[in-house]
């Protein structure tokens, strides 16, 4: 469990030391993730959902 955790984490590292390194790659992820926030927002309508009290 604990060697899965750091491999993880060294690769978390990694992706995080490229994409800070390499504005091609950041823009592109950046690109990507914005177009995924749209397209799941316009899913719905761009509402929220309503909210749930559990209490």
């Amino acid at each position: 469990m604990l060697k899965k955790r750091g491999l993880l984490l060294t690769a978390v590292g990694a992706g995080v030391t490229y994409l800070m390194r390499n504005k091609t790659a950041r823009d592109k992820v950046f690109n990507t993730v914005s177009g995924m926030m749209r397209s799941s927002r316009s899913s719905h309508g761009g509402r929220k959902s309503p909210r749930v009290d559990l209490n």
